[in-house]
Order: C-alpha cells, then sequence, then structure tokens
C-alpha cells in the first residue's frame, strides 16, 4: 500500500491530476464502523416502515433503507465538497459499478498506465477505488477518511439531488455526473 499511495503522491505533485483509490488510501478494515449517534433524534422522527423484512425511513419525501438513511443525515451536516471533486450520481442496480470504473480510468489515466499491472482497476473492484458517500462511508462514521483521499476526488451517491448537501448542490464546488437508465 506504501508503495502505491508514493506512485500516486508522486504523479499528483508531478501535476498529473487523477484521483487515487480509496482502498490505497484507507484501510477501511482497521476502521473501527461507529454508527454516528449525534443524529440519531432526526433518524428517529423519521417514519418508518418495513418492505420485504428491510427497514425503510422517510427522510425529506424519499424512503430510504435505514442505513442509508443514517448516512444521508450524517451527511448532509457533515461533508464538504473539494473544488475538483466529481461525484457520481446513479440509481442503484443501474451500471454504478460500470460507471466508477470507466470515470475512474477516465480520471487516472495521467497518473496510472493502463497496460501496468499495477493499475488499481486491475488490482480492485471499482468498489474499493470509489467510494458511495452515504451508505459507504457516513453511514458508518468514516467520514474523517475522505479528508485523507486527495484531490480530485471521485465519489459516488444513490441519493437524488434534492438529498445532497448543499455543498454538493453548489455549481462551483463540485462536477455531478447523474446516470438516469
Amino acid at each position: 500500500m506504501a508503495l502505491n499511495m508514493a506512485k500516486a503522491d508522486g504523479a499528483l505533485r508531478d501535476g498529473q491530476a487523477g484521483p487515487v483509490a480509496f482502498k490505497d488510501v484507507a484501510d477501511v478494515e482497521a476502521i473501527p464502523a461507529r454508527p454516528p449517534t449525534e443524529h440519531d433524534t432526526i433518524l428517529f422522527a423519521m417514519p418508518t416502515c418495513v418492505v420485504y423484512s428491510v427497514p425503510m425511513r422517510s427522510y425529506k419525501g424519499f424512503w430510504l433503507l435505514e442505513d442509508w438513511a443514517r448516512g444521508t443525515v450524517a451527511m448532509e451536516h457533515g461533508f464538504v465538497a473539494r473544488p475538483g471533486d466529481v461525484v457520481l450520481a446513479t440509481l442503484p442496480k443501474a451500471g454504478t459499478t460500470w460507471i466508477k470504473a470507466l470515470a475512474f480510468a477516465t480520471m487516472s489515466r495521467g497518473t496510472f498506465s493502463v497496460a501496468s499491472p499495477d493499475h488499481p482497476l486491475h488490482r480492485l473492484n471499482p468498489h474499493d477505488c470509489v467510494p458511495t458517500i452515504e451508505s459507504g462511508l457516513f453511514a458508518y462514521g468514516w467520514e474523517a477518511v475522505l479528508d485523507k483521499l486527495p484531490s480530485p476526488r471521485l465519489l459516488n451517491t444513490h441519493l437524488p439531488l434534492s438529498l445532497l448537501p448543499s455543498t454538493i448542490n453548489d455549481n462551483t464546488a463540485c462536477k455531478i455526473v447523474y446516470v438516469c437508465r
């Protein structure tokens, strides 16, 4: 992991901007899962239902999985977009894995050689390269890992635009790639 980060840091310092694989920066297995509790009052005030044995919560007119609702509230209160961020917005099962791989390969083509066996997409799953914000980071209290990612960050969300934090919706903060099917 240190070797990969050194290569990525060197490439970014030399002016070849490109994202770094999330799993190369963060050792997610070493981070203890800690559901954010500071927003539990908001979470428990949301209407609930169970669909096919899956608990759901209604937040601002959208039904979300309970973990996603927890992460959405935490993200709304704690996520700050950087000027170079790119957020991939996809519905679940609408080609998320494909768009993550395509966007990562496109953005990192100046940093990593496609033919190199050390290319992150040769070593890792696209989901290990591009984290999902609300269900992969904020739902488990791993939001501090975002600060370790160098700019430009490539992130994913399954949330509709109206549920994204204002720092993402602000056109000067970052770019949003919306995929619908």
